[in-house]
């Protein structure tokens, strides 16, 4: 497909909005949501959640019930891969040949090591995604400084949303009316497919929403500062490294107040131009 026919089926995609609304509204009414769970979950954190529109803002009480953390946080979201090079594909809880790092992710990953370097930073722990394409960005860094071998460590809960039967999807192949596109149209943070998907060897991943993320990485938080309490005790500021995805970064964005609002909205933003760039580390909490 061309470029211009490429742009073409997204309009078309775009222009189906209110179809994808209307089938949205249709989903909610079904009960494939609990909406009295998503509310109850993002209260606990700060969050509203509208479900009937589908997005998150920050509470009134959010900066009252934000965690505290106990020390500083640099955020990196993997290199580029096949999957999030056009034509753009649903690209979660996977990891497939598709992906990995490609050859510019490759590169980003030894750009991103170049920048910590810069910084001269010391991290006490170093959190890796299991998935690839976060954990060879991250290795990238941590050869270059082999003492940090036995500070780094995979965590499975570190890992990017699952988008279920959409993971791997190419967004164009899509139907125009799939409420998939609410996501990035909308910012709709609870949409999620019925259905799981299915890897090559057979194993079914349930999907998971937006909202849903924000409360697992919310529970990352937690053991982070568990983590590292002993270390600020001793009167040290602690910095921890995580790589990561853009949906679990723009989790964490949110929950440690650096979530931004869509221009002209209430909401925030967490896909599309609000998204987090590729081998990027960012400060997400600093003293």
């Amino acid at each position: 497909m061309s470029s211009a026919d490429l742009e073409a089926r997204y309009a078309s995609i775009a222009s189906a909005q209110p179809k994808q609304q209307q089938a949205y509204a249709s989903w909610v009414a079904s009960g494939a949501v609990d909406s009295e769970a998503l509310v109850s979950q993002g209260a606990a954190l700060g969050i509203s959640v509208d479900v009937p529109n589908g997005q998150v803002a920050y509470a009134a009480d959010f900066d009252s019930k934000r965690l505290p953390l106990c020390f500083d946080f640099i955020y990196c979201r993997h290199g580029k891969t096949t999957g999030n090079t056009e034509p753009r594909v649903y690209q979660g809880y996977v990891d497939e040949p598709q992906n990995a790092l490609n050859d510019i992710g490759l590169a980003q990953a030894e750009e991103a090591a170049d920048k910590l370097d810069a910084l001269a930073v010391q991290p006490d722990l170093i959190v890796l995604s299991p998935l690839s394409r976060a954990a060879e960005t991250g290795r990238a860094f941590v050869r270059r400084h082999p003492e940090l071998g036995q500070r780094t460590e995979e965590w499975e809960d570190a890992a990017e949303m699952r988008f279920g039967a959409w993971d791997n999807v190419m967004v164009k192949d899509l139907a125009d009316d799939n409420i998939c596109h609410l996501f990035y149209l909308a910012q709709n943070a609870v949409v999620k497919p019925d259905g799981p998907y299915v890897s090559p060897d057979g194993r079914e991943i349930a999907a998971e929403n937006f909202v849903e993320v924000l409360g697992r990485m919310h529970a990352v938080l937690v053991k982070l500062n568990e983590r590292m309490a002993p270390v600020a005790a001793a009167g040290t500021r602690p910095l921890v490294i995580m790589y990561g995805h853009s949906m679990a970064g723009a989790a964490l964005s949110v929950l440690t107040g650096n979530g931004k609002q869509v221009d002209g909205e209430p909401f925030l933003g967490f896909d599309g131009k609000y998204i987090m760039p590729n081998a990027t580390p960012v400060y997400l909490n600093k003293a």
